[in-house]
């Protein structure tokens, strides 16, 4: 009985084995966009919470009147001009926000455009709209995550 080829036969099932599992755990960590799910309203909120120059560290939607509110932080050390909060490629217009350095109260309300069913899931690319005040003019903070929530 011949069995040279055995070795190589059973080498060759186990490493496909192994890149078959591989696989699996890559697709379920997120590398392969469209295999992994979309971010959560935690994580959302995580996300923009932290992010900077400016985080938004609240945020309601309402159903009714397709508006939004957001309540606004300064994460720098200038004081800040919010000029334009756009959702979904949509021109909120708002009044301009002076935000001083760390400030955490800069809360600003404004349209949509968007309807918004009553307990409903929303997702919206956001992007903020600013001015350094005695420096940078017209600067654009775009949000790498979208911001999630629930219709009230």
């Amino acid at each position: 009985m011949n069995m040279k080829g055995q070795g190589t036969t059973e080498y060759l099932i186990i490493l496909a084995v192994i890149i078959v599992i591989a696989l699996v755990v890559v697709g379920v960590m997120g590398w392969f966009p469209g295999l992994a799910t979309g971010i959560t309203e935690s994580q959302s909120r995580a996300y923009w919470k932290s992010s900077a120059p400016i985080a938004i560290t609240d945020w309601q939607v309402t159903s009714t009147a397709t508006e939004a509110t957001f309540s606004l932080q300064n994460l720098t050390t200038d004081k800040i001009q919010v000029t334009e909060i756009t959702v979904d490629n949509t021109a909120m217009g708002i009044m301009d926000a002076n935000l001083a350095a760390g400030d955490t109260n800069g809360a600003v309300t404004g349209s949509t455009g968007i309807a918004c069913s009553s307990g409903s899931s929303y997702q919206y690319d956001v992007s903020i709209a600013y001015n350094v005040v005695g420096g940078i003019q017209g600067k654009t903070q775009t949000g790498q995550k979208p911001l999630i929530g629930t219709c009230p």
